[in-house]
C-alpha cells in the first residue's frame, strides 16, 4: 500500500541526511519510524499503562474481604468508625 504524505522542507532534509546516515533509504527509515511509533501505542483507546492488582497489597491492609449490603450497615453503625 501507497501513502503520500508532505512534511515541511527542514522536516525533510533531516529525513533524508538521518536516511543517509543509517545508510538506508528514506521510505524504509519513514516505514521504521511509523512503526516504532504505532507499536508504543495501545489498540482500542487504551491508555498504554498497565495496573498491578490489588491496588493496595495485602501487607499494607490485612487480607481483603468481601462487603456485603448489611456489612456495609454494620460497619457504618459502627460508633469506632473513623470518620
Amino acid at each position: 500500500m501507497r501513502a503520500l504524505v508532505e512534511l515541511p522542507d527542514p522536516v525533510l532534509r533531516k529525513l533524508v541526511a538521518l536516511a543517509e546516515q543509517e545508510r538506508t533509504t528514506t521510505a524504509e527509515l519513514i516505514q521504521r519510524i511509523v512503526e516504532d511509533h504505532l507499536a508504543t501505542r495501545q489498540p482500542n483507546g487504551e491508555h498504554g499503562f498497565t495496573v498491578s492488582l490489588p491496588l493496595i497489597p495485602a501487607s499494607e491492609s490485612g487480607p481483603i474481604q468481601q462487603i456485603f449490603g448489611k456489612d456495609l450497615d454494620d460497619l457504618l453503625a459502627r460508633d469506632d468508625f473513623p470518620a
